[in-house]
Formats: structure tokens, sequence, C-alpha cells
């Protein structure tokens, strides 16, 4: 450790003055004091017997003070201003070898009563071996310090080479207590010697150089018995080299010891201590996965594995260590007790990680401290579909287990006030904050400022200490997400603020779905039952396109009329929000390593709606459960299909109608950097496609769930002249078509920078050039190019598409509200599309229906269309609204459904109007957009899985009534939101 420093020479020492030195919790100011024993001079007193010698020393000390060989040789040295740690180098002897070649040290505070210290031993290799022993710590008021050489003879005994007062740098791999006498239960903290290096150590007074049982340092060490503990630090892509790295030696004295109670404490070492074991074996693989555990309970098969134990008096508590592989879903241990080991039922355990994972290998406790009265027989059951080998159970302890550390937070102005718990009467409670360098005792409440992790476990004499809990707390002012997902800012009615709310919510859930029923008079589509025959339909077996007295309407395969009301988004996928970088902004988000586990996408990206699903019911949703749920839920709700950015594998279950989308937009090769669009002039673009056709298309050809496929979503139709003319030839293959039909329309260079306004050398310069749009032969050419591509783009999609499924309706691509309501491009894309797709898809989110834009649109497509996407949203939970100030509460963006839906109904050209979308938007932001996701309110259901229920009673008056809205058997509805 570098300092600056001054040194001088004072009261026979020298003394190194730190211009600003800290010394942790300890009061008062200490002088670090150097002796290189050159002379006799800064030691306060020596055996006679004791010489100072000199030797050629090779780079280590070659002034040294040589003790004879008799016992009881000292040194004594005072300090100045108070003796808070020592370092003694020394080189020769046997530390630890018990034959006299070791040293003592004495502290005191009057020069006259002396007390023993242990000191820590670090020794680095060399000839002979630098051994610097250190203590630290000291009481305030000592000042003393007295080294003595056990003798054992001339030669045995070390050599000392310098004394360093009042250093507390580490002079090999650090701990965070010093050697000797320690509380019961105390947590060691090892260090590196140097910053980025890994520790190594054993506890069995093996070498962690060398060692076969060595561990690399991962968590707190407990002292519950006498320890050796060594350790050494080394490149972690090297490991502990034997003849370049030092180790240091620490030895612990726990105190007080009390007799433990009746109990079991077993390491399954074997299975000596379990009554009854089943489908279990022990392995041996890879201690160091599992914390230095070198044998551990597994099962043999992926049935469920058994340990029982029993005991001829009660138990009361158990806990049980464990590690599951983090690669794979956590299947919890399940606990049974028994009286008479016949009737047995299931006790609860709290669960939660203690520790770091190691190599994906995720340490995981579980424990009771209330078992039921009288239980003699304790069950353990491992459970597991993926693998047998996860999880493993590595000790189990019952009746001497100290309950672990809970956290109860209560907000305060600035911060977090953090109070902690333990269920163990008596029990010591002990805490650090953000990685600190040891654990502080834990009196009072703690007040906690910014975002913090804060460690804590639990121990009592006579029992075993309890795993370190991590909890991860924002006392920050920049929460903007409460623990449930919501808005921490936004006040509304329904707002979560327990989780007993959620789990009450279950039996609420139930009584409203109870109470909902479908629409009456829909074929199992849910087309409108019997109108093929009334109207003289066809039933083609899919879903097609038909005509109503000379209306294009759609209908089901059975021939029924359809009108497409399909639910966006059927997932959870929008609900993921990013954490990684940005967790001042949540007040809490569960450990990825926990049970929330199933909540998080990765490490990095964090879902509170699936969380608040599991809080409700006790189980995570599969993204499988949600859909199916979905399913039952928007039936009652009178929608009749899951429409885009849904799941797609699970609509092959034949449960509801369903879209699916062509595989365009995963094609890399065919995309533009900073244009969403498909370069159909990219080379060998058709033959690609119709390999990806053959994959995608033909499998799903005979579904009659299956409504047809989009194209694409969303593309930059309108970027198209702005950016394609400055795209480059050599990265975009358009541009080089562009280049292209110019070269073949001018043939001479000079013509072309006429016509453009231009003047460049050649053709070929135009390739890689930024070419301007300014003249009207400019635009006029651009035209002939965007007419070009789409009849080329739609024509070759809509060819390959219909070689492999001639059976499902094309359903176009899904255009923006940009591109719609542009009076050229609208044209140029529905003269084109129009030829190829059986229906024209627009994404169209509108304060109001604009009757005469659509009826141009059908008018130059001549092919139905369908309200791809649209929706409303309040900002009453703090979300943003689909449309600025067209709801100001849920009743509101239920008339604004209504007049939607009921206003396009009854256009004799749409076939469909599908909401955006399942589950709103992730308060954050949805994950892949980073920190400017969208975040919108336009679910059918919030964050906590709660249904907008006067949304959903306005929506559900016009589903239910769709086929007589359609059908002008009733007038639409119509609200005016601009009457005063």
């Amino acid at each position: 450790m570098k300092r600056k420093a001054i040194w001088l020479l004072a009261y026979g020492m020298l003394v190194v003055v730190l211009p600003s030195h800290s010394h942790g919790d300890s009061p008062g100011s200490y002088e670090i004091e150097v002796d290189d024993l050159a002379d006799w001079e800064r030691t306060y007193g020596h055996s006679d017997t004791l010489a100072l010698r000199t030797v050629a020393a090779g780079g280590q000390d070659a002034t040294r003070v040589a003790p004879s060989g008799e016992a009881g040789e000292a040194l004594v040295y005072k300090t100045k201003g108070g003796l808070r740690s020592f370092a003694v180098q020394t080189y020769g002897g046997k530390p630890g070898a018990g034959d006299g070649g070791d040293l003592q040290f004495l502290i005191s505070a009057d020069g006259k009563s002396y007390r023993s210290v242990t000191p820590d031993v670090h020794e680095e290799p060399g000839k002979p071996p630098t051994v610097t022993y250190a203590s630290r710590g000291f009481p305030v008021g000592t000042q003393f310090l007295k080294i003595v050489f056990e003798g054992g003879g001339a030669g045995v005994s070390p050599e000392i080479g310098e004394v360093v007062l009042n250093d507390d740098a580490d002079a090999g791999a650090g701990a965070s207590k010093p050697s000797g006498a320690v509380l019961y239960g105390s947590m060691v903290l090892l260090s590196p010697k140097e910053e980025g290096e890994a520790v190594y150590y054993t506890t069995d007074g093996s070498d962690p150089r060398t060692s076969k049982t060595r561990l690399q340092y991962g968590a707190p060490i407990a002292i519950a018995d006498e320890t050796v503990l060594k350790a050494t630090s080394a490149d972690p892509a090297s490991g502990p080299a034997k003849e370049t790295s030092g180790v240091s030696t620490y030895a612990y004295t726990p105190y007080p010891l009390a007799a433990p109670p009746k109990g079991i404490e077993d390491k399954l070492d074997d299975f000596g201590l379990t009554a009854v074991r089943a489908n279990v074996y022990t392995a041996t693989d890879n201690p160091a996965y599992y914390g230095g555990d070198g044998r551990r309970a597994v099962r043999s098969t992926t049935g469920a594995g058994v340990l029982l134990y029993k005991t001829e008096y009660d138990m009361t508590s158990f806990s049980v260590s464990s590690y599951y592989f983090a690669g794979l879903p956590l299947s919890k241990l399940k606990f049974y007790a028994s009286s008479d080991d016949v009737t047995y039922s299931e006790v609860p355990a709290l669960g939660y990680p203690s520790g770091n994972p190691v190599k994906n290998w995720q340490p995981y406790a579980y424990e009771n401290m209330a078992l039921p009265e009288g239980t003699r027989f304790l069950k353990i059951e491992m459970t597991g579909k993926s693998k047998a080998w996860t999880p493993q159970v590595s000790s189990v302890a019952i009746n001497l287990n100290t309950a672990s550390a809970s956290l109860a937070t209560t907000k305060t102005k600035g911060g977090i006030l953090a109070a902690l718990a333990t269920e163990t009467d008596g029990a010591r409670l002990y805490y650090r904050l953000n990685d600190g360098k040891d654990f502080l005792p834990y009196t009072a409440p703690i007040a906690l400022h910014g975002y913090v992790r804060l460690e804590a476990y639990a121990v009592k004499e006579g029992l075993l200490p309890s795993p370190v809990r991590s909890y991860a707390i924002n006392a920050s002012d920049e929460v903007q997400l409460d623990r449930f997902g919501q808005m921490e800012d936004a006040s509304f009615a329904g707002k979560v603020t327990s989780e007993s709310q959620l789990a009450a919510d279950a039996k609420a859930d139930k009584a409203y779905y109870e109470s909902l029923q479908p629409p009456a008079g829909r074929d199992d589509y849910g087309g409108l039952a019997g109108s093929k025959d009334k109207y003289g339909f066809k039933a083609t077996g899919y879903f097609a396109i038909q005509r109503l007295n000379g209306r294009p309407v759609m209908t089901t395969p059975t021939g029924n009329l359809y009108f497409s009301l399909a639910v966006n988004g059927v997932t959870a996928n929008e609900t993921y929000s990013l954490v990684k970088g940005r967790e001042t902004l949540y007040e809490s988000v569960p450990p990825y390593a926990g049970e929330y586990k199933p909540a998080w996408l990765g490490t990095d990206s964090f879902s509170y709606y699936v969380a608040n699903k599991y809080r409700k019911t006790g189980v995570f949703p599969t993204e499988h459960d949600i859909y199916m749920e979905a399913i039952g839920r928007l039936e009652k709700w009178g929608f009749n299909g899951i429409g885009g950015f849904s799941p797609e594998k699970y609509g092959e279950e034949g449960l509801f109608p369903y879209m699916r989308m062509l595989p365009l937009d995963s094609m890399s090769w065919a995309k533009i950097n900073g244009l969403k669009f498909f370069d159909i002039y990219a080379p060998g673009a058709e033959t690609k496609l119709d390999q990806a056709f053959a994959q995608a298309v033909a499998p799903y050809k005979d579904d009659p769930m299956l409504v047809g496929y989009f194209i694409g979503n969303e593309y930059d139709f309108h970027k198209f002249y702005q950016v394609v003319p400055g795209l480059k030839a050599s990265k975009a293959a358009i541009k080089g078509r562009l280049v292209q039909r110019l070269a073949s329309k001018y043939g001479t260079i000079a013509l072309f920078n006429k016509a453009w306004g231009t003047n460049f050398a050649s053709f070929d310069s135009l390739k890689e050039a930024k070419l301007p749009v300014d003249t009207k032969t400019a635009w006029s050419d651009m035209n002939g190019l965007f007419a070009e591509y789409l009849d080329r783009f739609y024509g070759t999609v809509a060819k390959l598409y219909r070689k492999y499924d001639s059976h499902h309706l094309l359903l176009g691509d899904r255009w923006t509200v940009t591109a719609f309501r542009d009076s050229k491009l609208r044209g140029m894309l529905a003269a084109a599309e129009g030829k190829y797709v059986d229906v024209i898809s627009l994404n169209y989110y509108s304060h109001k229906v604009e009757t005469e834009l659509l009826a141009d649109l059908y008018a130059k497509a001549g092919k139905p269309i369908m309200m791809s996407e649209f929706g409303y949203g309040t900002a009453e939970q703090g979300l943003a609204p689909l449309i600025q100030n067209a709801a100001a509460n849920q009743a509101q963006r239920g008339i604004r459904y209504r007049n939607y839906v009921e206003g396009v109904a009854t256009l004799p050209y749409v076939v469909g109007a599908n909401v955006f979308n399942y589950v709103d938007q992730a308060g954050l932001g949805r994950h892949w957009q980073g920190q400017w996701g969208e975040h919108y309110n336009s679910g059918l259901v919030n964050v906590a899985d709660r249904p907008y229920k006067d949304y959903l009673t306005a929506a559900k008056a016009t589903n239910d009534d769709i086929y007589r809205i359609m059908l002008g058997q009733r007038p639409k509805y119509y609200y005016d939101f601009n009457k005063k």
C-alpha cells in the first residue's frame, strides 16, 4: 500500500506521520512506527543476549536481530501515541512447528501486565522464507509490545528483520478478523493481497497453494469451532502457484461455547443419521462447486428422492443447505412432518439464496422454526423433472439452527430505516453494507441512503449460525417503480400496497370470471352461428373472404360470418423491464438466484407481472399458462381470436383462432441499417425466401384455426424517399438497383447530372454516394423505383407464400398511420399490395375513424381492410396513454373502444379490429428497448393482473353484439367527446 508520508526520528523510534490515515472504528490517532533494526535506538528494551547482525540478504532485509537460542529472550517496544497493530518480519525458524522455533507476542498498557495475542502468520517464499507475524485491533490504551523468542537452540529460532507498529496493511491474503479469540459464530471475510486476485483457502491445515481440499473464497466463513484458516491469493487465471504465492495463517478460538440442545447435524457424508432414504445416493464430484462439500445427497432418477429423519424427542425446527443448477428451473425441496410415521402433513419452509453461485451452482437454504407440536419424523423430498442431479442436499440440521435474519423497511424522509430480526430468542444479529470489510453487530434500525446491498445473519451460542442473507435496498430518491411494478408517484383506485391484497385477488378473480358468460350464438371459431345457411356462404375448411350483398366479409372454416375481434400480444413478453444498470429506479427487485428467478428474463430483465401472478397463486405461470388462461378470459369478454405478437406455437393446439407472422423480420441478410424495410433486391432473396417459407409456412397449411399470415409489421415506407438515395450499394442492394435504373434510363452521366442537378463523374460513383432528390425528375425516378419495389416485394412474397399454403389468408403488412394518412403513399401501397394480398392490414391508432381515408384505401386496393392494431389508454396509473388526451379514465377508455369498433364494423369493407394488447407494458419500458422502451397503458389487465373492469364492461357490450352491429340490426354506438 503506497502512502505519502513524512519520516522523522523521535523518541528513539523512526516515526512515519501520515497526513490522513483512517483506522476504522478505532478512536484516537495512531502514528505508523518502523524499526529496521539497524541498531537498538528504536527499541524500548531488549535482552542482552540478543545480537544485531548484517547479512548478505539477496533482496531480503540485511540488518537483523539474531537470538542466542535461549528461551525467553525478548524485544520490547513502547509507542508514543498508542498501539493499534504490529507486523514483525522474520527469517528462518519453523512457525507453528512446536519445537521452539517460534515467537510469542504480548501487549500491555503499562509495561507491567502483559497478555498474549495470537498473531496472523504470513509466509512468503524465499531462502529462507519471509514470515511476517501480525495482529491488530488492540484495546484503547495499549502501548507496549513484547516479542519473546521461544528458544530451542542456536539456528532454530527466527531472526527479526523489521518491526512495524500501527500499519494495518495486510502482508498477504487478508482476513477481516485477527487471529485469536472471536465471538462464537463470527464470520470471517477474506481479501486478496492485490486487487483482482482470487483467494484460495483451507481449514484442514493443508497448504492452499497445492491442497486438493482448497476452496476458492466466495462467501464468509463462520467460526463455530477451533479453526485454523490458511489462505493465499493469486491470479484466478493461473490459480495459486506454489513457487510464487505466499500463505497467510489465521487461528481462531470461538467464545463463549455452550452445549447444543438435542438435535441432529447431518453433513451427509453418509446416510448414517437418516432413518430411511429412497432414490438417493452420495455424490462426490466437484466439491469446489458446492462450498467444498465433497459428499452430498443426490437423486438417482428424476423421480422423487426422500430423506427421512427420526428422533426420540420433539423436533422444533430444521434448516437444510442445498444447491441447485441455476441453468435450470428451481425445483424447491418439500418437507413433511409426522408424529407417528403414518400421517404426514406438508410444512412450509422459508427458502432463500445463501451465497454466490459457483459454476452455475447456486447455494440455497431452507428453514422452519415452528414444526408442529409432537413432530418426531421429518421427511425431505427432492423433486425436479429436468435433471436428476439438481437439486442436491448438502446438510441437514434439526433443532440446532439459528433462524436467519429477516428484514423490514420503513420509508423515511430521504431514505429508509432497515430493521433486522430473527425468530431465535437471544440470538445476536450482524450485518454489513455494500461489501464492507467486516460484519457489524446489529443494535438498532439502520438508516440507509442510496442503493444499498445489505447482508445479515444471526447466531446463538450452541446453535449453528444462520446462512448469510443478502438484500438489495433502494433507499435513494430516484425510485420510480414500486415493489409491485406500479409507478411510485401514481395514486389510483386499486393500487396494490401489500402482498396480502394480491393473495386475496385469487378468490375475487375467480368470482369475477365465473360471473361472465361468453356471447351467445357463436360457432366454434367465434363466428355467427347459423349464418352460413342464412346468407349462402361456403364452408371452405379455412378462414376465407366471401361476399355478403356485395360486401367483402370474413368467414370461419365452417362458413359462418366472422368479424375478427382479436387481441394482440397475448404474452408477458412486454412486461419485462431492463433492471441492470438502473437499479436505483426500482424500489425492490427480488434477487435472480432466489425463488423469483422464473420472473427474470436472463439476468438483466424482470417481470413484475409474472412475479405478481406468483404472489397471487403461489405458482409461477409459464408462457403457455398465460396464453391458455387468456383464451378463457378473452372468450368471456367477447373477443374471438389471438392477434399478432403472441406465441404462435400455442395456436396450434386448436383452441382459439390465431394469426402468424411470415419470417421476413428475422432475415438479417435483407435488412437495411436505419430503415425498417425488406430489401427484396438482396442477392438470392427469392431463393432464401423460398427455403424459409418451406420451413415456416408449409407445416401449418392444414390448420383450420389459423386465420392467416401477416407479411411484416410497420415498415418504414414513409422514409423510402429520404433514406434509400443515401444508402451505399455495397451494403444495400436496393441502392444498387436504383443506380442500375438510372444508368439504363439516362445512358450518360451528363444527362443524369442535368436531370438530377448533380455533378457526378460516373454512374459507378453514385453507388456509394448520397444522392439529392431535389428536382421533379429525381422525384419521378424515385417514384418509379418505389412502384417497382412494391410490386416485386409483394409479388414475390405472395407467389412463394401460396406455393406452400393455398388455404390461409395473406393479411398484409400492418401499415403505420403515417403511411396511411399520406395520400401518395396510401395510393401507391394500395395499388401494389391490393394485387397480391387477401386483406390490407392497418395499425390504425386514431381519436376518430377517418372514413374518407379508409374508403379511398379500399377503392384503390380493392381488398377488405383489417385494423390489425388499435387501442386507447389513460395516464391514471402513471403509464403513457396510447393516444394523448383520448381518455381520462377506464370508463372513457371503454367508450373509445365502442366508438372505434362499432364505427369500423359498420363500414362495408372492414373485416376486423384487433386491439393492442393483453397486459400493460412494463412501467419503465419493455426490456428490448432499454431505458426508453414503450410503457403504455395498453392492456386489458394491469401489472397486478387486475382486469380493467370499466373498460372491459364497455368492450364486452360491443363484442357481444358485433354481428348485429355489422349487419345493421342495431345502430352503432357513438359518444361525441367534443360535446361540452
